[in-house]
């Protein structure tokens, strides 16, 4: 079961915890960015940094405790953005995930704990539809793949870019911070079977839509969504799920909804939606 949860800190975190976190400035980047890396250095973890420019990273880092020893060791590497998720102008959501886990069996090879990852994800969301899109399933498989390998991640986005961008990738995230917003739901799983969990009310039902067709369209055949710990849901949350069957049906995708509870199964009526058997909300 997913645990939905407002990290206050980005510290106190463990292999599997995937986190999204969201930066006002330069210096809020360097304040989450920081403590992370020295408690993977404290942790015998591999550090990678990946941000707008390499130049730019090194820079921030310049506080960080054996910064040039980390790097003269290589337990510290950092790289820019589209050079690690797109150097063909593309992301390859698979490919990019099993790269991931490539590094963290390198890591447990060469003596390391596991592999801690601070990611600048910001320069792929501006980049258009097209990457946008890539990136939600990206986030949707290495969150699939976060509880199976000795590995942390942090993803950094840029508060500036907006609720309309920021929604749909925070979804993707059981570890959220986003500003002083709690966390409300939670997309999770992976190919034809996957679970929302926490509440969709108005504020989120545009980000439930992108994110739900954008990871379950490449799924042939049918996708099963549980809805069995959904706590909440509205007409306008139960709308974006009946516009997101509507879509992915155009697509020759079938989302099945299960496990819907009481109060959301009514809201799902409303649409002509089954939840299959319901469970007490």
């Amino acid at each position: 079961m997913t645990v939905l949860r407002k990290l206050d800190a980005p510290t106190g975190l463990r292999p599997g915890d995937h986190v999204c976190w969201t930066f006002a400035d330069a210096a809020d980047f360097s304040a989450a960015v920081l403590p992370f890396l020295d408690e993977g250095r404290r942790l015998g973890e591999q550090l990678l940094v990946i941000g707008a420019s390499r130049p730019e990273v090194l820079r921030t880092l310049a506080p960080l405790p054996g910064r040039d020893q980390l790097l003269a060791s290589g337990q510290l590497q950092v790289h820019s953005t589209v050079e690690v998720y797109a150097p063909d102008g593309e992301l390859s959501p698979t490919e990019q995930v099993q790269a991931y886990r490539g590094l963290v069996q390198r890591a447990l090879q060469d003596g390391r704990t596991g592999l801690r990852v601070a990611a600048d994800v910001t320069p792929l969301v501006r980049r258009g539809c097209g990457l946008q899109r890539q990136v939600h399933v990206y986030e949707q498989l290495a969150d699939a793949m976060m509880g199976t390998v000795a590995m942390t991640a942090l993803c950094l986005y840029d508060a500036a870019l907006g609720t309309d961008l920021l929604g749909p990738v925070t979804l993707l995230h059981p570890d959220q911070h986003h500003g002083e917003e709690a966390p409300l739901a939670h997309l999770s799983g992976r190919g034809p079977s996957l679970s929302l969990h926490g509440e969709v009310d108005a504020t989120l039902a545009d980000s439930l839509f992108r994110a739900l067709v954008d990871v379950a369209c490449g799924t042939p055949g049918e996708v099963v969504l549980d809805l069995s710990d959904l706590r909440f849901l509205d007409v306008a949350g139960a709308r974006a799920l009946a516009r997101a069957a509507g879509v992915l049906r155009g697509a020759d995708v079938h989302l099945r909804l299960v496990r819907a509870p009481r109060v959301a199964a009514r809201c799902l009526g409303l649409f002509g939606l089954g939840g299959g058997e319901t469970v007490p909300a």
